[in-house]
C-alpha cells in the first residue's frame, strides 16, 4: 500500500509539499503538557467508573476544566429534576383524568341497562 495518489491542482505542479506539517490540535512529542481530550471527567459514565487515584490526578491537572464540568453537571441535574418532576405531574393528571373518565362511563352504561 505504497500507492500514493495526487489530485489535480496540488502537490507536484504547485511545487508544495506537506513536509513539516503538523495537524493542529495534536499533542506534539516533546511537550509535557496533559493531553487534556483524554481526562477522565470529561463524562459522567467516565467519572462514575474511573479510580479514585486517577480521577485526583486528572482533575489535578486541570483544576479549572474539572470545575466548570462540575459545574455544568449540576446545572444539568437541576434541569432534568425540574423535567422529570414537570412529567411525573403531567402523568398524575393525566391518570386521575383518565380514572374519572373510567368511572364516569362505567356509571353512565349501567344506567342504560
Amino acid at each position: 500500500m505504497s500507492e500514493i495518489i495526487t489530485f489535480p491542482g496540488r502537490g507536484s505542479r504547485s511545487g508544495r509539499t506537506n513536509r513539516g506539517y503538523k495537524p493542529r490540535g495534536r499533542k506534539s512529542p516533546e511537550r509535557n503538557e496533559p493531553d487534556l481530550q483524554r481526562l477522565l471527567f470529561r463524562s459522567s459514565r467516565l467519572i462514575v467508573e474511573a479510580d479514585d487515584t486517577e480521577l485526583v490526578q486528572h482533575v489535578g491537572l486541570a483544576l479549572d476544566r474539572a470545575q466548570e464540568s462540575s459545574s455544568a453537571s449540576r446545572q444539568r441535574l437541576k434541569g432534568v429534576q425540574e423535567e422529570a418532576a414537570a412529567e411525573v405531574q403531567l402523568l398524575a393528571a393525566a391518570e386521575t383524568k383518565l380514572s374519572a373518565a373510567i368511572v364516569a362511563a362505567l356509571l353512565s352504561t349501567r344506567g342504560q341497562r
